[in-house]
């Protein structure tokens, strides 16, 4: 696990390289490298910072050269089926040097090019310095577990990274703030791609490489893969059996590291399922979870009785809100982009960390893939109320959506037709896949009525490049992929890369990668996702949030006593912790400058009443709307970004 950097430019950048590198030191303190290259008349210098997890001796030392090609790499992640394709690659003739992944990925492009990245299982982003083409080849793995962002002015020169705040330090990218960023965080309430918040740096999407001229210039972007699959062929497995099959094969090879694997442990359904198959994989599995004081969101009863079911080695750390409160500074300015849903992921990442832990195996992406959240329910209903309208007039339609907007901020009913019926004023100019307006009128941060008074006049640009809350390019992805699929796969198709690939994933990297912690999702196995998928959505979600589809799959497993309850996700006790002294105090200090909330395109005024009736503990303004600004405006000062 790595942070990679790169930079193609007219003449030699050493040292903006070398900056990237040093900026990314928690995500690779084993090693730094920084090679620069001619190509021509112009310069090609590649950086990495290595956390070895795979073959820990200076034999994996990055940037890595082919010497039968000359091409070079960096690499971060890891791939899975390494063993599989380097025994491969040595019937073909090839010889190794290291015991890496990294290698094998490097001569696999030697031998079959661009197509390497559909033979990699795992999570990926990297990039290869063609000596022959003289070209760069970019990739990212398909689910988005690891992040690739790029900058290309157009004059020439091309830089890449791990981080936004990676290229922020080679300092050649301007401090500016995207104004297209701005209704689509506050929206979500994190940033979806290409999108950043930084104006002219862009995210590559999942399941997409990109080659890269010696001039700068990006020569071809492709996407390799969709997570829509085929149904099964005749003579093979019953998806159940398949499904089991793939699974525990996934965990299996998560398991392959020099170092010792852990795995989070919760007590709910995905993350007994992964204890279950690695306790039977291999030596006594270690796992670990976070306690809590407050008993509505301590799950330790569950997490011990599957520790005991087991016989792991099980670890608890109890986080009080004192702790909470001396981690917070940290965890917020660890953010590579602003979220109002990351520090969750932090705390438990530092956690494990301390507790001696460098590789776990993470639950993240059940949910996605058998319906595990409330708004699998509560997504097609707002999506039937608002095709029941969409026929009225504009006018109408207008003004029924501002009677709703007047019921106010909080969540409800009204509230999300209200937005409904506004998105579907915009179904004329925007194809999308039918479900998209309800999911983004159930999941949305700030309504459109509130998002209006936020924005100061002419902050956020023309407005033509977002629709539904989202950067046009992803709605046209999304719909492309929609459209050649299975209809009733259109919700979970939302959910895995809107919920899991722009949210969850790219938090779950950023935060635990800030403490040299290396996450392993199972159930982002591309090959299981395959094989859910040829299962019809209608009766894997079924049953929503509690994923009895899943359940029932691996029953035996877990056995018949295995406690029953209802889906409960991770999350710490936000409310209460955030009405602290300590913390409400650092985010009123941040969010009552009004220099600085004008500086990033907020109305001063709107965002210091929003402050002031969650300080009043007024119902109609949650905890998530207050500190979701107080990140934005955090993140901003702290990386010095504005309009």
């Amino acid at each position: 696990m790595c942070g990679i950097a790169g930079l193609i430019a007219p003449r030699s950048a050493d040292g903006a390289v070398a900056a990237m590198v040093a900026s990314m030191s928690h995500r690779g303190p084993d090693d730094h490298g920084v090679v620069s290259l001619k190509a021509g008349g112009r310069s090609v210098t590649l950086g990495s910072a290595r956390l070895a997890v795979l073959d820990l001796s200076p034999s994996g030392h990055m940037p890595m050269e082919d010497p039968a090609s000359g091409n070079r790499i960096v690499y971060n992640g890891e791939v899975y089926n390494y063993r599989e394709l380097r025994d491969l690659l040595e019937s073909l003739g090839e010889t190794f040097f290291s015991e890496t992944d990294t290698e094998v990925v490097l001569k696999g492009y030697r031998r079959w090019g661009e197509d390497v990245v559909r033979g990699l299982r795992g999570m990926f982003a990297f990039a290869i310095w063609n000596h022959a083409r003289r070209e760069l080849f970019v990739a990212r793995d398909r689910l988005g577990e690891k992040p690739l962002y790029h900058w290309n002015p157009g004059d020439g020169r091309f830089l890449f990274g791990s981080e936004v705040r990676a290229l922020l330090a080679s300092g050649l990218v301007p401090r500016r703030l995207e104004q297209d960023a701005l209704p689509v965080y506050l929206s979500n309430g994190f940033l979806a791609g290409p999108l950043t918040m930084v104006r002219g740096v862009e995210s590559l999407p999942p399941a997409h490489w990109m080659r890269v001229s010696a001039e700068g210039r990006v020569l071809e972007t492709v996407q390799y893969w969709r997570p829509e699959a085929a149904r099964p062929a005749a003579g093979e497995p019953d998806s159940g059996e398949r499904l089991r099959a793939e699974l525990e094969e996934a965990v299996r090879m998560r398991l392959v590291s020099d170092l010792p694997v852990g795995a989070f442990l919760s007590g709910g359904l995905d993350s007994s399922i992964i204890v279950a198959i690695a306790a039977e994989a291999g030596p006594r599995v270690r796992t670990f979870s976070v306690t809590f004081d407050e008993a509505g969101y301590d799950e330790s009863a569950y997490s011990d009785w599957v520790a005991r079911r087991f016989a792991t080695g099980h670890s608890q750390v109890r986080l009080c809100p004192r702790e909470f409160a001396g981690w917070l500074p940290n965890a917020v300015d660890a953010m590579d982009q602003p979220t109002y849903d990351g520090v969750n992921t932090y705390c438990v990442s530092r956690a494990a960390k301390a507790a001696g832990l460098t590789v776990a195996l993470s639950g993240l992406g059940g949910d996605e893939t058998f319906g595990g959240y409330p708004f699998f329910n509560t997504v097609p209903w707002v999506e039937r109320c608002a095709s029941l309208a969409a026929g009225a007039p504009a006018p109408l339609l207008r003004l029924a959506s501002q009677a709703m907007a007047s019921q106010g901020f909080r969540v409800s009913a009204p509230w999300k037709l209200a937005e409904a019926w506004h998105a579907a004023l915009e179904n004329g100019v925007h194809r999308v896949p039918r479900m998209l307006p309800a999911y983004q009128s159930a999941q949305l941060l700030f309504p459109w009525w509130v998002r209006q008074q936020l924005i100061a006049a002419g902050a956020a640009g023309n407005g033509h490049h977002v629709a539904f809350g989202l950067p046009d390019r992803l709605v046209a992805l999304l719909n492309s992929e929609a459209d050649s699929g299975r209809p009733d796969n259109q919700l979970s198709l939302l959910s895995l890369r809107l919920f899991l690939g722009e949210r969850c994933l790219r938090d779950s990297d950023s935060m635990s990668m800030a403490v040299s912690l290396e996450l392993r999702s199972v159930f982002t196995d591309h090959r299981f996702i395959e094989a859910a998928w040829s299962v019809p959505a209608a009766r894997r979600c079924a049953g929503a949030p509690d994923k009895p589809f899943l359940r029932r799959l691996f029953s035996s497993r877990l056995g018949e006593d295995f406690p029953a309850r209802k889906k409960q996700g991770f999350v710490l006790p936000l409310d209460a912790w955030l009405q602290r002294p300590r913390v409400l105090g650092w985010i009123e200090e941040v969010l009552s400058s009004r220099s600085l909330v004008s500086s990033i395109g907020l109305e001063p005024g709107v965002v210091s009443g929003l402050l002031g009736a969650y300080r009043r503990r007024r119902p109609r303004v949650p905890w998530s709307r207050v500190w979701a600004l107080f990140v934005l405006a955090r993140w901003c000062q702290h990386n010095r970004v504005s309009l």
